[in-house]
């Protein structure tokens, strides 16, 4: 039987919506070196957590079940990275204690490939699936190939040591930091500098990262997380935190999410499902850098106390938009369908005065800063069968004349 339901003339609508405030609860500390934390990383198997300790060991986690299941002993020293190939067979591991970079097999937990590096690495990154770029100390970077050594060569040789670098092979650009600036190369251009950002802090950069094409995501060794538009040239966001939290091991196997506070609100807020233009603003107090699995079932953090911790998202079915967060939510209606698919509709059900909303179902984005009009924009959403959904409606302004007059209609399958 089709049902439907009408709900007009509402500024904020929440349907589904559970009153939980977005909660973690921490399920385990991994106990690492009194000054800094250890490496610990998301891995291509969801049940696995991969960590690299200060005593040169590798540490398979059974994440379900809170347990270790393996410990391989790879460097003399402190693991300072650990970092995946594009097809997660691989991941390396260096030390600057003993100046060595491995290529391990993820399955297997065997080495492949041992480098020895003459002055101790500041970074280690993957080029392609059988090599590997390597910064050492003195701002050489070399090109290390895993099969051929007669391929071996100098890569870039940079003025001062390279802390960090980040690969866009969309564009074929190196993104590489030092402690007075970020260059962006062009590999294309014979590892010409398209571009030089200078570094405007008393501190260095130290861990940067592609957050999409366009934009470059920068950690600072203070705590100072920038976005920067590379297109424009410039900066298009600060944010200040309390902690300094570089040594997480971000891949694609995890998500990031920040924490902090605005109007004295705590927020979690996942990167990935975010409007860096809108939503960021001086408002928001930034703590901490934590990252996340695929699901947002769990996260990981990095300490200054030298813990890591391994923590469950609680309250709800995912992590809510930081828009949702800032605001107060009002339950409007709760519905029982029997199907796993509803339609929905939105239009101005008054004047056409440029009203806009946004919808978010289960924590994520499905219409985001809409301007509605007369005729009717319509949505087929999926739902997740045996849970609360979480579906909320969300007016972006007032329009030219107060108050947003949109309509929705929502059909579905029900008792």
């Amino acid at each position: 039987m089709k049902k439907e339901i009408k709900i007009l003339n509402l500024i904020f609508i929440s349907i589904f919506l559970s009153s939980k405030a977005q909660e973690v609860e921490l399920i385990k500390s991994f106990v690492g070196n009194s000054q800094k934390s250890e490496i610990i990383t998301f891995t291509p198997q969801d049940e696995i957590l991969l960590s690299g300790d200060f005593s040169g060991y590798i540490n398979y986690w059974d994440i379900p079940n809170q347990a270790l299941i393996s410990s391989i002993k790879a460097h003399f020293g402190k693991i300072n990275r650990i970092e995946f190939s594009e097809n997660g067979e691989y991941f390396l591991t260096f030390s600057s204690d003993d100046k060595k970079v491995k290529i391990w097999s993820f399955s297997s937990q065997d080495t492949l490939v041992n480098f020895n590096i003459q002055n101790s690495p500041c970074f280690a990154i993957f080029y392609d699936e059988n090599s590997v770029l390597i910064g050492d100390e003195n701002g050489t970077i070399f090109h290390k190939d895993f099969f051929y050594p007669e391929k071996d060569s100098i890569f870039y040789k940079n003025p001062l040591p390279v802390y960090d670098a980040s690969l866009n092979k969309t564009n074929n650009k190196l993104v590489i930091t030092d402690e007075n600036s970020i260059k962006i190369i062009n590999l294309n251009k014979d590892k010409k500098i398209d571009f030089e950002i200078e570094n405007m802090y008393s501190s260095r950069f130290v861990k940067s990262m592609y957050y999409s094409p366009e934009i470059l995501m920068t950690w600072s060794e203070n705590g100072i997380v920038n976005f920067w538009n590379l297109n424009q040239q410039k900066m298009i966001r600060e944010l200040r935190a309390k902690n300094n939290f570089y040594e997480l091991s971000i891949n694609k196997y995890s998500k990031i999410l920040l924490t902090g506070y605005y109007d004295e609100k705590a927020l979690l807020f996942d990167l990935k499902n975010i409007d860096l233009e809108r939503e960021l603003d001086e408002n928001i107090q930034l703590v901490n850098t934590y990252l996340t699995n695929d699901y947002n079932e769990f996260m990981i953090s990095s300490s200054e106390e030298g813990r890591h911790r391994l923590m469950q998202v609680k309250g709800g079915s995912g992590i809510k938009p930081l828009s949702l967060q800032k605001r107060d939510v009002e339950v409007q209606k709760v519905i029982t369908v029997s199907s796993k698919k509803i339609n929905l509709s939105v239009w101005d059900n008054e004047r056409v005065d440029g009203d806009r909303v946004s919808l978010s179902l289960n924590g994520k984005w499905i219409l985001r800063n809409y301007e509605i009009a007369k005729e009717k924009h319509s949505l087929d959403i999926e739902l997740i069968k045996n849970q609360v959904n979480e579906l909320v409606f969300f007016a972006e302004n007032l329009g030219e004349i107060p108050p947003n007059t949109t309509a929705i209609n929502i059909q579905y399958e029900g008792l």
